[in-house]
């Protein structure tokens, strides 16, 4: 069993396009959830009771709460993923509206450590996340069929679907229209002008499901990102 990309690459028959395939290899973290009952007040999670800051006002749409999706203790994530712009410490809240299309997310960022559980209704049960950098290979278009065959083959290998396609940064897994692409439409960027704060797939793990299947994402525009501007994060949701 190989165990680079590039062992990959070679046992896939690729190696002619091995030079395109390594250029557009991308870092990221990886989020993996696990279902828990005690996780203490302030941990990164998804799912559950959000623990929030004294007086925080909760997000609603039309007099709906918003979902509670995900809290990140940004001392648990891995530094080197960071851009420089990027707070190390502080936490980062996800929420998520499924029948607003003017604004279906909202993030709100916190360097506060005086924050108690939020009692607020939830379809999620809670997970404690864990952190890691990896490399992913994004679904790029090959010409050759064969040649694009062998790709997607190579691809389930290294990256198997196992609904738990959850990241930070990176690029997106987007499952239509490029998700950046849709971000800088809407604002008049340019795709390279956005970060990928929170891509959450649907899992059955965290009881989570987006549409048909989906996935969701939070991108921000890097000059907000530089100004700490975090709701002004866009929320894309995207299904099959």
């Amino acid at each position: 069993m190989p165990y680079t990309i590039e062992e990959f690459i070679h046992t896939y028959g690729l190696t002619h396009l091995q030079n395109e395939l390594l250029a557009s290899v991308f870092p990221c973290i990886k989020v993996t959830p696990s279902p828990r009952a005690d996780i203490a007040i302030g941990a990164s999670k998804m799912g559950g009771h959000p623990d929030l800051p004294a007086g925080f006002t909760y997000p609603v749409v039309n007099g709906t709460p918003l979902r509670f999706v995900a809290q990140i203790r940004l001392a648990d994530v891995p530094q080197t993923a960071f851009s420089a712009a990027f707070p190390k410490t502080g936490r980062l809240y996800f929420f998520y509206h499924e029948d607003s299309f003017e604004k279906p997310g909202y993030v709100m960022f916190s360097e506060s450590d005086g924050i108690t559980p939020y009692e607020v209704e939830t379809p999620y049960p809670q997970s404690a996340l864990s952190f890691s950098v990896t490399c992913k290979l994004p679904e790029l278009f090959i010409e050759d069929e064969e040649d694009s065959d062998r790709f997607l083959q190579m691809l389930e290998q290294l990256q198997p679907d196992h609904y738990n396609n959850h990241q930070m940064f990176g690029e997106p897994f987007s499952i239509h229209e490029d998700v950046f692409e849709i971000a800088a439409l809407h604002t008049r960027k340019q795709t390279d002008d956005f970060t990928l704060l929170l891509q959450i797939d649907s899992d059955p793990q965290t009881g989570m499901q987006w549409g048909e299947m989906g996935m969701l994402y939070f991108v921000i525009a890097n000059d907000a990102l530089n100004e700490r501007r975090f709701n002004e994060a866009m929320c894309v949701m995207q299904c099959f």
